[in-house]
């Protein structure tokens, strides 16, 4: 994947962050968050609108994207084409939010209100086949199928009429056919039978929380609840006798296929805030029903997991598998964490790099262009592949449906943002909330989001700090010592230097830091000025690659009416 951020990485695996332990602080009441087909961006997405984290630059604080909402978001979805890779989806009650991060507007980026659900939505899905069809769920027992290109109204709808639906998955091989959970039931839809369900599965004893499709079994899916069981089910040879139960020791609030080997990852409700990472295959010795060990925790949260994604570099080509992985989880002790993967956490689920990928395996994120959405530098790009403009749409809808269904399709309208690459404006939903301009938050204190930034270290459950060993040592990110167990008296990075200095020296504001150039522009108040008035002075700072063993920082004033040259001159010698 090449990149298309200047000045960044050029591809994955040039990223600094990729073989790390990372701890990123976010101090944000995020309710769900969802990573970009490359696997460069987070978005976390909360009561204050959406946070978009760089992985490769994971000191700069997010870029912000407001939308105030008294609303606990419950899910958001990164699409994960690469035709679509600006494209991000999150709840907002009973409406979802279609953010279009390209658009570099002072107004909102949100590119398209989707508007058809009575209660709360609880799910989002993106289709596994089409970049333009995601499906929604909601309390109201409904669940709506959406094409972006006629965003107006609902395209399709399923409805279990008893029970609220919290989860609604695109299966992975068939295009016609969708799953969603209501209750204890599982309902397998099919677009061309109409409004009844093609097959109904009493899955669980309890509520079901979590539906996953199997990525080459095009009727194999697995379903996990409270009643502490993952079941795996064939519907086409039984809708009532699971191919397998794992029964866990805590309840599973979601529990997915990997994209890689035969795993399965569990997020426990309660009772454990580790992710348990268990072996999906049969072999001798193993229960078709029973307790079996996890073939890894991920440990590091201090309170229970809300999200986990998984981070993918390299491609697959010619049916070879090359990708590595890094699994990233978002817990309510409001860390975002970044475990690292090694070979031997994979062959325990039946992954081996460079072996053959199994058949009929639909890989969206391919030919991703590795760039980061981070900064609102990224103007629309005229060959970037559009779906049908809204107001092409939305006038070809209108003929067909008369101005009485427009008005009553889910979705008000008004002229809004850009939306298409030849910068028309076009129609598009009436805001809810309030907007913010989509740039860098301004109100997280630098030093304040470096603090909350840990490399390298996590506690475990004895309590001792462990730090994981690289093949990559990025200067920027990593002390000249890392790896020594002994005590370490000076700064062990040149950002927590730079935050040690931010901490120290109350009176210096640190404004800016950029680790790939090493450098950092730092201003201060002082009496510069005629007749020693304080006057305000900015200065940058740049380090050498071999400082502080061999050399020492150079510091440059940037010059002002308000300090005569000759000051300058004293304050730079």
């Amino acid at each position: 994947m090449e990149s298309a951020s200047p000045g960044g990485p050029a591809s994955a695996f040039e990223s600094p962050t990729f073989n790390l332990d990372i701890s990123i602080g976010v101090d944000q009441p995020v309710g769900s968050a969802s990573i970009s087909p490359c696997g460069r961006d987070i978005a976390l997405a909360s009561r204050q609108g959406l946070h978009i984290i760089d992985l490769d630059n994971i000191y700069s604080p997010p870029r912000y994207l407001s939308h105030q909402t008294p609303w606990e978001v419950a899910d958001v979805q990164w699409s994960p084409f690469a035709a679509r890779d600006y494209w991000v989806v999150s709840t907002s009650n009973q409406k979802a939010l279609v953010w279009n991060l390209a658009i570099s507007t002072p107004h909102s980026s949100v590119e398209f209100i989707l508007h058809a659900h009575s209660r709360a939505i609880t799910d989002i899905n993106f289709s596994a086949h089409d970049p333009d069809v995601l499906a929604t769920c909601a309390v109201d027992s409904f669940v709506h199928c959406w094409d972006l290109r006629i965003p107006a109204r609902p395209v399709a709808t399923f409805c279990d009429w008893f029970a609220g639906a919290t989860q609604v998955k695109w299966n992975r091989q068939d295009s016609h056919v969708i799953a969603s959970s209501h209750d204890k039931w599982l309902r397998i839809w099919d677009n061309r039978w109409g409004a009844v369900p093609m097959q109904s599965i009493k899955a669980h004893e309890t509520k079901i929380y979590g539906v996953d499709w199997n990525r080459t079994r095009p009727k194999a899916v697995v379903t996990c609840s409270l009643d502490k069981t993952i079941k795996f089910w064939d519907y086409e040879k039984d809708s009532e006798v699971p191919e397998r139960i794992i029964r866990t020791p805590f309840p599973v609030w979601r529990a997915r296929h990997t994209p890689f080997g035969w795993g399965i990852c569990a997020m426990p409700q309660r009772d454990s805030s580790d992710l348990h990472l268990y072996d999906r295959r049969l072999e001798d010795g193993v229960a078709r029903d029973g307790e079996v060990s996890p073939a890894h925790r991920f440990e590091g949260h201090e309170d229970q997991v809300k999200e986990f994604l998984w981070r993918p570099r390299g491609t697959i080509t010619d049916g070879v598998d090359n990708r590595e992985f890094q699994l990233v989880s978002w817990g309510t002790d409001r860390q975002l964490r970044l475990h690292r993967l090694d070979d031997s956490m994979l062959q325990k689920v039946g992954y081996q790099k460079g072996e053959t990928v199994r058949r009929k395996y639909n890989y969206t994120r391919k030919g991703a262009a590795y760039k980061t959405y981070h900064d609102d530098t990224i103007a629309l790009d005229d060959k970037l592949p559009r779906p049908t403009s809204g107001l092409q749409a939305l006038q070809e809808q209108g003929s067909n449906m008369g101005v009485k269904g427009m008005l009553t399709a889910g979705v008000t309208t008004s002229y809004g943002p850009l939306s298409s690459t030849k910068a028309q404006r076009i129609p598009v939903p009436v805001r809810v909330g309030m907007y913010g301009r989509s740039i860098a938050r301004r109100d997280v204190d630098l030093i304040e989001w470096m603090k909350g930034v840990r490399i390298g270290k996590s506690k475990t459950r004895n309590g001792f700090v462990r730090r994981s060993s690289m093949s990559h040592n990025p200067s920027a990110y990593l002390p000249h010592n890392f790896g020594n167990t002994g005590p370490w008296d000076s700064p062990e990075t040149f950002y927590e230097e730079i935050t040690r200095v931010g901490v120290t020296y109350k009176k210096v504001s640190v404004d800016d830091v950029n680790g790939q150039s090493r450098a950092a522009v730092i201003s201060m108040n002082g009496p510069w000025g005629a007749e020693r008035k304080d006057v305000h002075v900015n200065v940058n700072v740049t380090f050498p690659s071999d400082y502080p063993e061999a050399s020492s920082p150079s510091f440059r004033l940037e010059k002002t009416a308000s300090i005569s040259e000759e000051t300058l001159e004293s304050l730079s010698s």
